[in-house]
């Protein structure tokens, strides 16, 4: 029997033929050049000349890198992460920590006694610390690749290089050559630029010995000596290290052509249309917006406007560049470039929260450009949920309701509100009923669908999304009470609001099920109903603060609790901590978040997006990575 491990790098392409004895038969290692798919049909043509094979003669194939999708003969495809860490481990059976520095990225994993990856942290947005860092180097210094290890070693520690970015360090390494500093002295500066990098990596995962170095940079001894120096530890590097990620792979391939298995995962979709292909807005009442699951939409709803959460697409946000800073996240750059665009232009009024610092310059910047010709109103929301703020937040929506009372010459009852209250009690309890039985895991729908119904229905016509509700609930029932028996991770997503859900997608895609989300983009939204009394305002306000809290709120160890009380009560077997960039709250939240989860031996993966879909492939590296994972 024999397998074969393609790994396809940015910069190499590798691959390892095995035997059913797991001995290393032949191995390639080519140029991957411009086109992954002809570097691996270029090494596995040099495969089979070198060993007089013929392609039947192989009974499983494994791909893995970053160009994993490009092998149309592959059986299967795993993520470079799972097969470096099963590579070091044959080389290394004690292996515990494996660092990985390939062409385009870096990498720290953690490992078990049987080479299985228990955590990882991966650095993929730039090139700093990587191979085609020191690539770009060398051609500045004029040196071949392959020196600049050696000459390191002789140089001095007199040169300090500031920058990670490729771009800058190349022009720092202009200067430092224009200022007549040695080219040794200058590559063992770049060596322990990266080291900082990339021992930082290594002490996230939680650095635990034998240590072993894979990929190309595994060959710049120089790198090896100054990492070796930040983690205070000896590490041992294979006889071949760039070829660790395609071993893997064939051990893979192996093990599964052993066992006769083919691919078992399960992508969990619905073989009709989404349920989430239904229209249920209203072209009917006029638009208010507002962006914050704390705005009581019952008030605007009983003013006689229909309540639109305005969502931040993707877009190139440049129009938004001379009202915001850059540090501010995509969510609020994309909805100022909507507001400047005049893609907003329907909406009589918009409802702002003092959620956080951007929506804040938000609505001063909404606010110049309106100019007093549309309502424009911000509620200041409490951050605790004690007597005292429930108070403090009823007078401020009662005050929402006078102001609307007072822009648009109109009169506002109590009658109205609890109207308005009753009606969206309504479509929290027809959505609470249908979570239950989905989430419980009875024939239902998957994951993607429901968090796109649920996130369509918050800017649902309350009697419509009510009936449709209905209709699907009742359809569960006619399926039948039998719970369903898919032998797939089921996961739990929570974090900040999550505009982009392809990502729940490709979570699913990749062989998981999403059961259960906690976000205000979500099922958050749909969380504790109102109280009916004779004063509204102090119903809604109680409502609204004792809710499901998010990262907002300063109690974070009650929301982690919850959170993970929920996760045990449902037996998720892990979660997946969503941020969005530069949204300060849910990243403060994080290092907290991984503590306790780790207390609790609950895996978790936490991914930091954007609204766009540019950074797919990293965030589907690191979902598949964790999901092989948890399926070890």
């Amino acid at each position: 029997m024999l397998t074969l491990g393609i790994d396809i790098g940015s910069l190499s392409t590798d691959a390892v033929l095995m035997n059913d004895k797991k001995e290393i038969v032949s191995y390639e290692v080519i140029a991957t050049g411009a086109s992954s798919k002809k570097a691996c049909e270029k090494i596995y043509s040099q495969i089979l000349q070198a060993t007089n094979l013929e392609a039947k003669d192989i009974d499983y194939i494994v791909a893995t890198g970053y160009g994993r999708i490009k092998v149309p003969f592959a059986n299967e495809v795993v993520t470079e992460i799972t097969c470096h860490a099963r590579g070091a481990n044959y080389f290394f059976p004690g292996a515990r920590t494996v660092i990985d520095i390939g062409g385009q990225d870096s990498k720290a994993i953690k490992l078990d006694a049987k080479g299985n990856v228990l955590d990882f942290s991966m650095n993929d947005k730039c090139a700093a610390g990587t191979g085609r860092f020191l690539e770009v180097m060398a051609r500045t210094l004029e040196i071949e690749l392959d020196e600049m290890g050696e000459l390191s070693l002789k140089g001095s520690d007199n040169v300090s290089i500031s920058s990670l970015c490729t771009v800058f360090a190349e022009s720092e390494v202009v200067s430092l050559i224009g200022a007549d500093k040695k080219t040794e002295d200058i590559c063992k500066g770049l060596n322990i630029s990266i080291a900082k990098r990339v021992s930082a990596q290594a002490k996230r995962v939680g650095l635990e010995e034998d240590v072993i170095m894979t990929g190309g940079v595994a060959k710049n001894i120089g790198v090896v000596r100054e990492l070796e120096k930040k983690l205070s530890c000896s590490i041992k590097i294979p006889d071949e290290p760039q070829i660790a990620g395609a071993l893997g792979a064939a051990l893979i391939a192996l093990e599964n052509a052993v066992a006769q298995k083919t691919d078992i995962k399960i992508s969990v979709k619905s073989e009709a249309a989404s349920i989430a292909d239904v229209q249920l807005d209203d072209d009917v009442r006029p638009k208010i917006g507002y962006f914050c699951t704390y705005t009581p939409v019952e008030i605007i709803r009983a003013a006689g406007f229909h309540p639109i959460r305005i969502k931040g697409e993707e877009g190139d946000n440049s129009s938004s560049d001379e009202l915001l800073c850059n540090n501010i996240c995509s969510y609020i750059k994309t909805i100022a470039d909507k507001k400047v665009t005049g893609a907003l232009s329907q909406l009589e009024g918009v409802v702002f929260t003092n959620s956080c610092d951007g929506m804040r310059r938000l609505y001063d910047a909404w606010v110049r450009i309106d100019n007093g010709s549309k309502f424009n109103y911000i509620l200041d929301i409490p951050k605790n949920n004690d007597e005292a703020s429930i108070l403090y937040f009823a007078d401020l929506i009662k005050t929402l309701k006078e102001r609307l009372e007072k822009f648009y010459k109109l009169k506002i009852n109590i009658e109205d509100i609890n109207n308005s209250i009753s009606l969206y009690n309504e479509v929290r309890d027809k959505v609470t009923v249908f979570l239950q039985k989905q989430w419980n895991g009875y024939v239902g729908y998957s994951g993607y669908d429901v968090y796109s119904l649920l996130k369509k229905g918050i800017n649902a016509v309350p009697e419509k999304f009510n009936d449709y509700m209905t209709s699907l609930t009742a359809l569960m029932k006619k399926i039948g009470d039998v719970p369903e028996s898919k032998s797939v991770p089921k996961l739990l997503i929570w974090g900040s609001i999550l505009e982009n859900e392809e990502i729940i997608k490709i979570i699913e895609d990749a062989g998981a099920q999403v059961v259960l989300d906690d976000l205000c983009t979500g099922s958050r939204f749909f969380d504790k109903k109102v109280e009916i009394t004779d004063n509204p305002y102090r119903s809604i306000s109680e409502r609204y603060l004792k809710k499901s809290p998010c990262s907002r709120m300063v109690n974070v160890f009650e929301r982690i609790r919850n959170t993970i009380s929920l996760i045990e009560r449902n037996a998720i077997n892990g979660a997946v901590y969503h941020t969005l960039k530069f949204c300060d709250h849910t990243l403060y939240d994080y290092p907290l978040v991984k503590q306790e989860f780790t207390k609790k031996n609950i895996p978790l993966l936490h991914i930091n997006c954007d609204n766009s879909s540019k950074s797919e492939g990293q965030v589907k590296t690191r979902i598949e990575a964790f999901i092989e994972q948890l399926t070890t």
